[in-house]
């Protein structure tokens, strides 16, 4: 986790009568936050991770805040990529002091040391000037798509091949600062799961990287793995019993309908099948008396 740090916050007096923030109090809090955790670097290095264990608040939420930061004009944002690799080596925050789009544009002033340095005039501070753009067209080649689709079509046995649907996807996940290495096992593990099932045609990117549903799958994947890449817990809770592989089935496709109600709404060919396979999986385990419920 990223160190505490013992250098104080900045709010400063754009961010703070800002009337687009008016509902967004927590907005303005994660940006003081930011400017604390700039001081020592010149801009923040910490997660949406970091934060949302922070303030106790989902990572989605979290990400929803630092876009409408950047939408705003409050913060710049850039990824730093490992030397010759297309792999995320970490993501740098930007607070600016004054709008992007002002005509008074400028970033906090730090001293030779790291730390803010206060304009005392007109209450402005800042992290280092912003003196490069980022080239956005560099970055979106920075994802080798090609390969990515390839692979992703040979675990999943499907056949797509539109670049655009999954850098619509993919970029947004990237940019939350999720890693390639989350979105290979997300894919891997539901593949394993839905490849030979009526769900395979839910591999896909839209369903599959969605911002509702990406973070969950990934929660999901995590637990599935071996035991010796589980995260040991710190609790002494005792283990929950193996599912049986049709009450495992019932519990991934109750899982999946919880989050796609849209099965009940419409009659495809595939959403019918998931609805007789659920209910002949419910109908099972209720002459069973078991239960699929953790």
């Amino acid at each position: 986790m990223t160190e505490r740090p013992n250098y104080y916050s900045i709010l400063t007096a754009d961010v703070r009568y800002d009337k687009r923030l008016k509902k967004h109090a927590d907005c303005k809090v994660l940006y003081s936050e930011i400017t604390a955790l700039s001081n020592k670097y010149g801009y923040c290095k910490a997660s949406n991770k970091y934060f949302a264990e922070l303030y106790d608040r989902p990572i989605t939420r979290i990400s929803k805040w630092i876009n409408l930061l950047k939408e705003l004009g409050y913060l710049k944002v850039e990824m730093i990529y490992k030397e010759n690799s297309k792999e995320i080596q970490e993501r740098r925050l930007y607070p600016i002091s004054t709008p992007i789009n002002s005509n008074d544009n400028r970033g906090i002033d730090v001293n030779d040391k790291g730390g803010i340095v206060v304009d005392g005039k007109d209450n402005i501070t800042s992290i280092n000037n912003i003196n490069s753009e980022v080239d956005k067209e560099s970055k979106k080649d920075r994802f080798d798509y090609d390969k990515f689709i390839s692979w992703f079509n040979e675990i999943t046995g499907r056949s797509f091949s539109s670049k655009a649907l999954f850098k619509k996807y993919i970029n947004a996940r990237l940019n939350e600062g999720f890693t390639k290495e989350d979105i290979a096992k997300v894919v891997t593990f539901k593949a394993s799961k839905w490849k030979d099932t009526e769900m395979k045609e839910y591999l896909r990117p839209n369903t599959l990287f969605a911002l509702s549903h990406f973070d969950n799958y990934l929660q999901e994947a995590k637990e599935g793995l071996p035991e010796p890449q589980k995260k040991k817990s710190n609790t002494s809770s005792a283990r929950r019993p193996e599912r049986t592989e049709e009450e495992e089935r019932l519990y991934q496709l109750s899982l999946y309908a919880s989050e796609h109600p849209e099965i009940y709404e419409s009659d495809t060919e595939g959403n019918i099948a998931i609805r007789e396979e659920l209910e002949r999986l419910e109908r099972n385990r209720v002459k069973g008396g078991g239960s699929t419920t953790e």
